[in-house]
């Protein structure tokens, strides 16, 4: 894959999934993780939105972060969350599959060429899914793309 890097110090992740796919994020990097609230959608808007809701007093967008990542749309299930995760000057809640676990790691590998453009680096054997490998994704990358389109 690449070659192992290591951090100055040990930084603590949240675990959550995507579809199949497990991500990590810095803990500090998440402002909140909430349950799934009600959105109000919009027609014609962009497909990464999945439509509006109240948060802290404003009415924010909520990002689908399946289809900003280019998988297929679902239904919610009991386990949908929202990763609140401060972003410029407001907050954007990103709607997640599933939270895992808060994870420790210390070290992390480059993610494959077709990965390094949304994610900074990938964690092996981790929490809930031994055989997986967790990315940790870049939200300046991820939400600036969105902020262009």
């Amino acid at each position: 894959m690449g070659t192992i890097m290591s951090e100055d110090v040990v930084m603590q992740y949240i675990n959550f999934s995507v579809g199949e796919q497990i991500f990590a994020l810095r803990i500090d990097e998440v402002h909140e993780i909430i349950r799934m609230v009600e959105v109000t959608t919009v027609p014609f808007g962009s497909p990464e939105i999945r439509g509006f809701a109240s948060l802290y007093g404003k009415v924010v967008s909520v990002v689908s972060l399946r289809v900003l990542l280019g998988m297929p749309e679902q239904e919610d299930t009991p386990s949908t969350r929202i990763i609140v995760v401060p972003y410029k000057n407001g907050f954007v809640p990103l709607i997640v599959d599933m939270v895992d676990s808060v994870v420790t790691y210390d070290r992390f590998e480059e993610p494959a060429e077709e990965h390094r453009r949304f994610m900074i680096g990938v964690f092996d054997k981790i929490g809930f899914c031994a055989d997986h490998r967790a990315g940790i994704l870049n939200l300046d990358v991820l939400l600036g793309s969105l902020i262009r389109s």
